[in-house]
């Protein structure tokens, strides 16, 4: 089972930063970048987290989404 997460790093999203996470939402947020994805195990995040690491980008948040599943 997947989870959702947001993950929260200084910066907004260019051409090159949305290349670097085509798999994932992107958005701009007052001088941040709000990361949006699903994530399959906490090995998918942490590679996530690694990349934004290795771009040089400060990681500031990481939340998990609860999704209402409607049942």
């Amino acid at each position: 089972m997947s989870e959702t997460f947001e993950v929260r790093f200084r910066g907004e999203p260019g051409p090159a930063l949305r290349a670097a996470f085509p798999e994932f939402l992107l958005r701009p947020e007052h001088g941040l970048t709000v990361l949006r994805g699903e994530f399959v195990d906490q090995a998918a995040l942490l590679g996530a987290i690694e990349r934004i690491n290795s771009l040089g980008l400060q990681l500031l948040g990481l939340r998990l989404m609860v999704v209402e599943d409607g049942s």
